[in-house]
């Protein structure tokens, strides 16, 4: 099943007390796979994140219910347990265009649990994007951007431009943001950005104008975002 694309006006969801049902019924397996993880990638870090246990758009409006797990539940459901365990990872993702018209990815660095992949500025959430009880997707798309690579306003606008991929469990809420540099200044700045972090989560900027730019190293929902941006 292709990755489907839906324009929406706005997306954000709450935080729920109860426990994911991994969380209560598998944590011996999410620990063992947690392990086995962290043994071929020490970088690792079992941070908390928030996952949706379900998720709507109406009227244009996503809203999710999410509960705050952990990093190593999150990998192993993406490993698998998903399907004993239906979880959603609605997670925010900007789409940076240049003045000339290329599209802002960059490659994860060795360090994390996807190396080698290409994609946007993205994040699932975490305690980080709390507001009271609610998950501020918008803040998070920010925060994320500003993180990974260094832009924020004004050098980057954000415009009125929402949408969401879904692609099975994953919903990528994004958000298209111009500037007024064009392709080789903006990846100029980003290297720079790169370049002064202790632990970049970012290693290369990949600048798109095509889809024929693009290589497996994106996977499905970025190959979907980009059809659907440069249409317009």
């Amino acid at each position: 099943m292709s990755p489907q694309v839906v324009p929406t006006l706005s997306f954000g969801g709450r935080v729920e007390p109860e426990y994911l049902d991994a969380d209560l019924r598998s944590s011996a397996a999410i620990a063992a796979h947690w392990a086995r993880a962290k043994a071929g990638n020490s970088g690792l870090f079992n941070g908390r994140v928030m996952l949706a246990s379900s998720v709507e758009i109406v009227g244009g409006r996503l809203e999710a219910r999410f509960h705050e797990t952990g990093y190593s539940t999150y990998l192993w459901l993406r490993a698998g347990g998903n399907a004993a365990y239906p979880t959603w990872n609605v997670f925010s993702a900007a789409a940076v265009v240049t003045s000339d018209g290329a599209v802002l990815l960059g490659r994860m660095a060795p360090h994390t649990a996807t190396a080698g992949q290409i994609y946007f500025p993205a994040g699932t959430p975490d305690r980080d994007d709390l507001v009271g009880d609610r998950v501020d997707l918008e803040g998070s798309l920010a925060r994320e951007l500003m993180e990974e690579t260094g832009l924020g306003q004004p050098i980057v606008r954000p415009t009125e431009t929402r949408f969401v991929v879904i692609d099975r469990s994953l919903y990528a809420c994004m958000r298209r943001f111009d500037t007024d540099l064009d392709a080789a200044t903006l990846a100029g700045r980003v290297e720079a950005h790169f370049s002064s972090e202790e632990r970049s989560e970012l290693d290369r900027v990949a600048l798109v104008r095509s889809m024929a730019d693009l290589t497996d190293a994106s996977p499905p929902y970025v190959h979907a975002a980009i059809a659907y941006l440069l249409r317009r």
